[in-house]
């Protein structure tokens, strides 16, 4: 699969504007991040013809930005990422989903567990030319050098046992190497063979009587006044999901 034509006229576009690199926010570069996505979005924006292929996506979508193929039909889903270099969160559930099958962008839930990563996989899965979850990945160093990249062609995933962060990938060493060619089963059996090697390594850092655990149970419903409102006030904001 190769790199459809207006990703790579955006990727030249880029190099030729270098957009301003921010810096940190207090010391976390994830907000310097977000500032440079920003950077990016105006930057098309400003162009004649990019800014009447490029959709803005909300925040927590998988995906930073939409691209309108030349056609105005073909839809291309883009994560900015903006690295010095060094190993990168990369991995998206709903990303891998809309890479591997049919179903439209909008159609993908924003959060989903692996059972239903898989299951949305398994029931909707199509090999469509061009199809893919793009990172157009910049260089923080020099703003020149800018990489557009699907996950089915990177070659330096890496896996990692953190299970909020499974999956990430050497930027350094990918800049390096050329797209790889994959068939849909070559892909998905790289891709998820490394989500299945994150998980296992995190499952083999736990104590294993922690493996298997009896279900906690609340002994008083949620919705029963006033015992409710005494375990809400308890619990604040938090959240449990599973």
């Amino acid at each position: 699969m190769s790199i459809p034509i207006i990703l790579q006229d955006i990727s030249n576009y880029l190099s030729q504007y270098s957009i301003a690199i921010s810096e940190k926010v207090e010391g976390e570069g994830r907000g310097g991040s977000l500032k440079d996505e920003g950077a990016v979005k105006k930057a098309l924006m400003e162009h004649e013809t990019f800014q009447h292929h490029m959709i803005d996506e909300a925040a927590r979508k998988f995906g930073d930005m939409v691209i309108l193929d030349y056609d105005k039909i073909t839809r291309y889903v883009v994560n900015i990422k903006t690295s010095i270099g060094s190993t990168d969160n990369c991995f998206s559930k709903a990303g891998m989903v809309y890479a591997f099958t049919d179903l439209h962008d909008s159609d993908i839930p924003k959060a989903m567990n692996f059972k239903t990563m898989h299951h949305l996989i398994e029931t909707h899965k199509a090999d469509i030319p061009g199809r893919d979850y793009w990172f157009l990945c910049i260089d923080k160093n020099d703003s020149s050098k800018v990489l557009v990249r699907g996950a089915k062609q990177i070659q330096h995933w890496v896996v990692n046992i953190n299970p909020s962060n499974i999956l990430q990938v050497n930027w350094k060493k990918e800049k390096m190497c050329d797209p790889v060619e994959r068939s849909w089963d070559e892909a998905y059996n790289v891709i998820m063979g490394g989500v299945k090697q994150s998980l296992q390594g995190f499952f083999d850092s736990l104590p294993s009587n922690w493996i298997q655990v009896p279900p906690v149970m609340f002994d008083v419903p949620l919705d029963d006044p006033p015992a409710a409102a005494s375990l809400k006030q308890e619990l604040g904001n938090a959240q449990l999901e599973i």
